[in-house]
């Protein structure tokens, strides 16, 4: 019951837990102030309540200036009550029988009472010279009991023992009653314990050493292993994403030029949808790797929470209309504000609006809908599909936490999003929690968030690819290494009338740069010679590049990759796979700038 250690303030003893009991064999006074004056001042400095009940050896007026000598303080805490020092003649007196169980209790309730006036506990120690032979086996049954008794409370008892009047069998006796004894040999103290009990010790101490052993490298093993599994998502994530890039491009070039009932544009259709849905598991992958690493930082700002929650069901609405859903949306006021980053934000609800579209058998019916409360607001997101199991309610925001896939049909994903749901929410100060009466009851989700705390700055608007209009001719320079993506995205250029040069190093993109003067420089950082950031220093350096727009194309796309990309020059920041109608709206912009 009570495990905390206590100072004994002995060094051979060490620190001690509540309820111990051990003994001092001692032949001057002397030996008793050696032992005591220490054992009691660890007692009072971690607020203890003590009693030391005297004898002859070393009577009470002589333990007072002891204890002075050691605490100048010490006349306050015995005043206050916090210590008591008893002699014997008045504790135990001539006549009175001896009876354990009344002695036991009195101590006992002494602890209570110390514990009452807010103390930690009782620490005690009484003399036994008073003990006559004639008395001796009775006040052994006493010291039995006190074994099994004050284990129970927040009580440590040292009994002292002459060994002027001690003989052999009676220090036996004493030994066998008591946890360990303490006594001087050879000039040092010394702890006196069965050799049974020694042994259990040493065994204990092993057992823990090998135990912390064992837990520091298991320890060390997990951490290592958890690094290493973020490190590996987030650079599969960035390796996935460089493949995707070319298949984006030749997607919108079949469309582009292809009739739009023909079979070739159904194709074309099925695989945007295919690598939108690849495109959202790469961009969860390194999302769920930033956080994990506590990478990724929020862009806050004040933003009506309407807004969010219509690019949540613009970013959702292709896989609701696909599984032919019927969508409920309700907005609150523009005036229903919350401190925000708008885009991360809008991912906590798409994803849930994904799983709701993904979860729900066709023709379901799905719902999102926000209410305000004094200081708050919920966003709950609705649905009558496949449910969540009772047990699997907590569990559920977990790091590859699906639920059971029908043999119809697997409904696919890594199990990440409502991990990112759940992280995103608290980052933003918030939670979530998920509801469900049971499989195929559908599910209900609810983000709680704090609305702001006042206007704030603004939210910029909400990122989306520019609208395209009129169309412009540029000379465009596409650096890429990877050869599928450099020449599907040529392709899809130069078919919208843009003069397109391509490069597949760092150094073959500044020779064709200073030969042809483009107006627009299509990036990549990963080059096999050269760093993306380096041919952009090199070309902000030639004054003949002046004009020319850098626009980084790359696999990463952290808050720093940005940064680092605008230090090294560059005019905007896309991440693969980069949507071509953004790189063509862009174009488009530069090629009107150029004409006036």
């Amino acid at each position: 019951m009570n495990s905390i250690n206590r100072p004994s303030g002995l060094a051979p003893v060490g620190d001690i837990p509540w309820g111990s009991h051990f003994c001092q064999f001692y032949r001057t006074g002397e030996d008793l102030a050696e032992t005591l004056v220490p054992y009691f001042e660890a007692g009072l400095r971690h607020n203890e309540s003590c009693l030391w009940v005297t004898g002859d050896a070393l009577e009470k007026d002589e333990a007072e200036s002891r204890m002075v000598a050691a605490m100048p303080e010490f006349k306050s805490q015995l005043s206050s009550g916090q210590m008591e020092i008893v002699s014997i003649k008045d504790w135990y007196k001539p006549g009175v029988e001896f009876d354990a169980d009344t002695v036991l209790q009195g101590w006992i309730d002494r602890e209570k009472a110390s514990r009452d006036r807010g103390f930690a506990g009782l620490r005690l120690t009484g003399d036994t010279a008073w003990v006559h032979h004639s008395g001796w086996e009775s006040f052994m049954d006493y010291e039995r009991k006190v074994n099994s008794t004050f284990g129970r409370y927040k009580l440590v008892g040292l009994c002292t023992y002459c060994m002027t009047t001690c003989r052999a069998e009676d220090v036996i006796d004493v030994c066998a009653h008591h946890q360990f004894a303490l006594a001087r040999r050879q000039g040092a103290w010394e702890l006196l314990e069965s050799s049974s009990l020694k042994v259990a010790k040493e065994q204990l101490r092993q057992a823990n050493a090998e135990l912390e052993q064992r837990v520091t490298e298991r320890t060390q093993a997990l951490n290592a292993a958890l690094q290493a599994r973020d490190e590996f998502l987030a650079m599969l994530g960035h390796e996935l994403r460089n493949p995707l890039a070319p298949i984006v491009n030749a997607t919108s070039l079949i469309r582009a030029h292809t009739a739009p009932e023909s079979p070739v544009a159904a194709s074309a259709a099925i695989l945007g949808r295919q690598v939108g849905h690849m495109t959202r598991l790469v961009n969860d992958l390194l999302d769920v790797g930033r956080i994990t690493q506590g990478q990724l930082r929020l862009e806050l700002t004040t933003v009506p929470l309407a807004d969010v929650i219509e690019q949540a069901v613009e970013l959702a609405r292709p896989l609701i209309d696909q599984r032919r859903h019927s969508l409920a949306v309700t907005l609150p006021g523009r005036h229903v504000q919350v401190n925000a980053d708008p885009v991360r934000l809008a991912q906590v609800f798409g994803n849930l609006l994904h799983n709701a579209a993904k979860y729900t058998p066709d023709e379901g019916t799905i719902s999102i809908a926000a209410a305000t409360a004094q200081h708050g607001v919920t966003v709950t997101v609705r649905d009558n599909g496949a449910g969540i199991p009772p047990e699997m309610l907590h569990s559920i925001f977990d790091l590859f936490r699906q639920l059971p896939r029908s043999l119809a049909r697997s409904e696919g994903g890594l199990g990440i999003g409502l991990t990112l749901v759940k992280r995103l929410a608290e980052m933003h100060h918030g939670s979530v929690e998920a509801a469900s009466a049971g499989p195929g009851q559908g599910s209900e989700f609810r983000v709680n968030l704090p609305l702001a705390a006042s206007a704030g700055r603004p939210a910029e608007a909400t990122r989306r690819a520019p609208v395209r209009t009129a169309k412009g001719s540029c000379h465009v320079l596409v650096v890429d290494d990877n050869e599928d993506a450099n020449d599907s995205l040529a392709v899809l250029l130069g078919s919208e009338g843009h003069t397109v040069a391509q490069a597949y190093t760092g150094e073959a993109a500044l020779e064709l740069a200073a030969s042809m003067l483009p107006d627009a420089i299509l990036l990549d950082i990963g080059l096999p010679d050269l760093t993306g950031y380096e041919v952009a220093r090199r070309l902000k350096a030639d004054s003949r590049m002046k004009h020319a727009h850098i626009v980084a194309v790359t696999g990463y796309g952290q808050a720093s990759d940005v940064q680092q990309a605008r230090s090294a020059g560059c005019d905007a920041h896309l991440v693969k796979p980069a949507d071509p109608e953004m790189v063509l709206a862009l174009l488009d912009g530069l090629a009107r700038k150029n004409v006036h």
